[in-house]
């Protein structure tokens, strides 16, 4: 089973290279298209709606089909839909709107599957017979490999041939990781529903992910306190960099070069985690780092304009928040039942993911009437403030719990034999 968790792992990494390099290209496109901030904005709001949508409404779906070929049918059909844009947008008589349409579609596409992945990952842990923490970690090893390379070859890629024919790499990467998927990862081919799951229909499986997560006190906090931190991530990226680039003396290539920093701390920060994980707290570690690396490149922007400090900084930011998602995956799939997890999985992240549509229309907007900098401090501070909570609300020491129930197990298991 170990073939099943490679497959994945490698059919992830050329999609979230491929994600990133359209990460950069597509803000870039409608930035230098329409010079609006806000318009650019509003694009990122319309790929990351329907995303958030599908995402939720999938987890249903994903649980009763199966992530496999709910993951495979998603990629193919996203290979077409991120294809139409520079094909239609080459065309100049194209609209604005209908440019949104399109990205849109490949939103909601992204969205299913990206929600089946996250359902097939703890399936293809177990059966490599990986530790739910190694195995996270290595899942996330491989979006900050992706970061690392993506960002800077997609800055590079701009600057040669521009935004538009740049969308065509992305497309390829779902074609390919659909095909990766459906030739070598065997689990989660079927759905895990049981009977009455079965009788239930549509409405009730997805009713059933909304009460398991209202139920969990931990769960609500990640929804709530990501919620937050991912609107201000997404201002950052989508609008505060893109703004940042244009009107400094560096040119697009430092689009990627600044990612590229942030990827080379996550990269480094990730192997380290990976050696040091088991051994450490998971909630100090958490919010530790959390409160330091999450605002620090918002403030950067905000105080600075010297490219070698903003890198520093980003360097530093990406290997501090290269520990975040391992623990809150290896948490959250450790307290919820594998029958359940497409529905769980598809809640947490359609929550904790909504405030990305909304970073970007109020990035634009507050760049557009604060300027960049005041709109970076503020959104920096808030940034601040929304991660103290792991250190001021008790809800966050269960992010340990599970840790401390397989220690007391192993320990009993030891006296027994």
């Amino acid at each position: 089973m170990r073939r099943s968790l490679t497959g994945l792992l490698a059919a992830e990494a050329i999609s979230l290279l491929g994600s990133r390099i359209t990460f950069v290209a597509l803000p870039w496109l409608v930035l230098t298209s329409t010079g609006s901030a806000l318009l650019a904005g509003v694009a990122g709001f319309a790929e990351m709606l329907p995303y958030v949508l599908a995402g939720l409404l999938g987890g249903p779906i994903v649980d009763r089909v199966g992530p496999r070929p709910t993951a495979v049918a998603a990629d193919t059909a996203s290979l077409l839909a991120v294809a139409g844009i520079p094909l239609l947008a080459s065309t100049e008589t194209i609209s604005y709107s209908t440019l949104l349409g399109l990205i849109a579609v490949a939103g909601a596409l992204r969205g299913f599957g990206d929600t089946a992945k996250r359902a097939l990952l703890p399936r293809v842990i177990a059966g490599a017979g990986l530790s739910t923490e190694r195995g996270t970690t290595l899942y996330d090893g491989i979006s900050r490999v992706a970061t690392l390379l993506g960002l800077p070859l997609a800055g590079l890629l701009v600057a040669a041939v521009g935004p538009a024919r740049v969308l065509l790499v992305d497309a390829a990467t779902f074609g390919v990781c659909a095909l990766i998927i459906s030739i070598y990862v065997t689990a989660g081919s079927t759905g895990q529903e049981t009977a009455e799951d079965e009788e239930s229909g549509y409405a009730a499986a997805l009713w059933c992910g909304f009460r398991y997560v209202r139920q969990d006190r931990l769960i609500v906090g990640i929804m709530s306190m990501l919620f937050a931190t991912n609107l201000f991530d997404q201002a950052y990226a989508t609008v505060f960099v893109p703004v940042w680039v244009r009107d400094g003396p560096h040119g697009p290539a430092a689009l990627g070069v600044l990612g590229s920093a942030f990827g080379v701390g996550a990269v480094a920060g990730n192997i380290l985690w990976t050696v040091i994980g088991p051994r450490v707290p998971r909630r100090v570690t958490f919010a530790v780092c959390f409160l330091i690396g999450g605002p620090a490149q918002l403030l950067a922007l905000a105080l600075t304009d010297r490219l070698w400090a903003v890198l520093a900084i980003a360097a530093l930011a990406g290997a501090l928040m290269s520990t975040i998602n391992p623990i809150l995956l290896a948490a959250v799939y450790e307290r919820v039942p594998i029958r359940m997890q497409g529905r769980v999985m598809s809640v947490l992240i359609a929550f904790s993911w909504a405030g990305i549509p909304l970073g970007g229309v109020l990035g634009g907007w507050a760049v557009e009437d604060l300027g960049l900098r005041t709109a970076a401090l503020l959104a920096g501070i808030g940034y601040l403030v929304v991660t103290l909570s792991p250190f001021l609300f008790s809800t966050w020491h269960a992010l340990d719990e599970h840790r401390v129930i397989r220690k007391s197990g192993a320990r009993a298991l030891a006296t027994v034999e």
